[in-house]
């Protein structure tokens, strides 16, 4: 089995060793944030309700609101809202409480942090711990091969610097990105990204060459592989390098490693070597987006590990900055060096409070060993999915790599016709289960726990996300059954 037909990081051995272990919550989660889940009101409960009422009265409705309540508190693997309600987290906030919510080694850095400085004047002046996060991001990229790292405050922003770095290194102007891509809804970020209901109304956007990505089960060219030999590199290279392509200026090739947004899509081994030489073939440069993928979450600090591919700059977010706003890229130091001082800015970027809490949350999840503890559990959890996929025909694909697992919905295995999943996420959400969907159409269910989070947990929640599935089963074929009691 491939990676791109989502087989789990560690082999069967590992499997049964990994369901004979506990791993269990961190000591320091506290026992409110153990009993989870415990629905004591239908969400929405009357005091979110009074907040959503404001909300939509003085905030941008541009906001893609999926979860009607309203946060109060959050640690471990588990989120509160102000009515008392307890919610698995299935989500880690899109990827980024990796090492757990309310971790307080990250707090306790924060707060040392204010006390001392803010705001850290980093564009004009030079900072302790932007140095010391910038050599800690260089040692575990690569093994150091990857040294100069240029800090901004989000994904999208760091997307944007690499673009801007990549130009100016290559004195050349084009880009190739991927169907089902996504890197962020702002400036060269949002040109990357593929879907059209993020790039609707903005534009021109005329020097990004779209091209299939490795989706093996959605296949555009109806082949399978491996006996395909990865047709849809073949045909990236031979015809649309070719034939009304590139005009012979392509600056870089810029790929999610393994897909977010997308649906959650882990391509085959091959992949990613393949646009490393395609890159070098072609003196481009080549930039993986560890955004969502990064920081342990795949088993790997970077996902890009997996086939040991050097990326030429590597864009991290998310996790990176342990819930405080962060972005970064980390680039080859001949890359990075070519910027002259001015060339690229940032006014927060560097700020204290972001390079305190990067610091720390990464030190966690290297001290914890957290990679490790993701590519074990996540390897159990698939082994359960695709138990629950011999069940369930809508259960069209399982794939995934450590915690980043995707659940594809089908209304039909054969013909693999989308099957919208909204109604199914309400039903986990009002039993308790936080869960985020994904894919082109909206037909994929993402798993990306903390990665803190316990086997007891994991348990747990697939338990409810069964529940939910039999239920919105039965509506799909008419024979609608009442819905189960809320979990106390």
């Amino acid at each position: 089995m491939t990676r791109a037909e989502g087989a789990p990081a560690p082999g069967g051995q590992e499997q049964d060793a990994a369901a004979k272990m506990d791993f269990p919550l961190p000591d320091w989660v506290p026992d409110w944030a153990r009993k989870a889940p415990s629905i004591s009101v239908v969400p929405p409960g009357p005091r979110s309700r009074e907040v959503v009422k404001i909300d939509k009265e003085f905030v941008s409705h541009a906001y893609d609101r999926v979860f009607t309540f309203t946060i109060d508190r959050a640690s471990g693997a588990t989120v509160a809202d102000v009515d008392g309600n307890l919610y698995i987290d299935w989500t880690a906030g899109i990827a980024v409480m990796n090492a757990g919510w309310g971790n307080p080694a990250v707090v306790d850095a924060i707060k040392k942090q204010s006390e001392k400085l803010v705001h850290s004047f980093a564009n004009d002046t030079y900072f302790d711990k932007e140095a010391e996060l910038a050599r800690l991001l260089s040692e575990i990229s690569f093994s150091g091969r990857l040294k100069g790292t240029f800090f901004g405050n989000s994904g999208a922003e760091a997307v944007g610097a690499a673009a801007k770095l990549s130009t100016y290194f290559t004195k050349k102007f084009e880009f190739i990105s991927f169907y089902g891509a996504y890197h962020g809804r702002i400036g060269p970020a949002l040109g990357f990204t593929s879907k059209l209901k993020y790039r609707y109304g903005f534009g021109p956007m005329n020097n990004v060459l779209f091209t299939p990505y490795a989706y093996c089960y959605r296949c555009p060219f109806k082949l399978e592989y491996p006996s395909c030999d990865m047709y849809c590199m073949h045909f990236m290279e031979d015809q649309m390098m070719n034939f009304g392509g590139s005009t012979g200026s392509l600056a870089a090739v810029i790929v999610e490693p393994v897909q977010g947004e997308g649906g959650y899509i882990v391509p085959p081994d091959g992949f990613l070597p393949y646009l490393r030489k395609f890159c070098d073939r072609n003196s481009a440069l080549l930039i993986c987006d560890e955004v969502q993928a990064g920081l342990g979450r795949t088993g790997r600090i970077w996902s890009s590990e997996w086939t040991d591919t050097v990326p030429d700059i590597l864009v991290t977010g998310k996790a990176v900055g342990g819930g405080i706003p962060l972005g970064a890229i980390i680039a080859r130091p001949d890359i990075m060096k070519r910027w002259r001082p001015g060339a690229h800015s940032s006014t927060f970027g560097g700020n204290a409070i972001q390079m305190a809490a990067g610091i720390a949350h990464i030190n966690e999840i290297l001290s914890a060993g957290l990679p490790g503890r993701a590519a074990a559990l996540g390897s159990y959890v698939m082994k359960r999915l695709r138990e629950l996929q011999e069940r369930h025909e809508i259960m069209g694909d399982v794939r995934g790599l450590g915690l980043m697992i995707g659940v594809e919905f089908v209304r039909d295995r054969r013909t693999k016709e989308p099957l919208d999943i909204t109604q199914l996420q309400i039903k986990c959400f009002k039993r308790g289960l936080l869960t985020l969907t994904a894919g082109i159409y909206g037909n994929v269910m993402r798993i990306s726990p903390p990665l803190v989070i316990s086997r007891e947990f994991m348990d747990r929640g697939i338990e409810i996300f069964e529940e939910a599935v039999v239920e919105f089963e039965h509506e799909l074929s008419g024979q609608a059954q009442p819905s189960s009691p809320p979990l106390q």
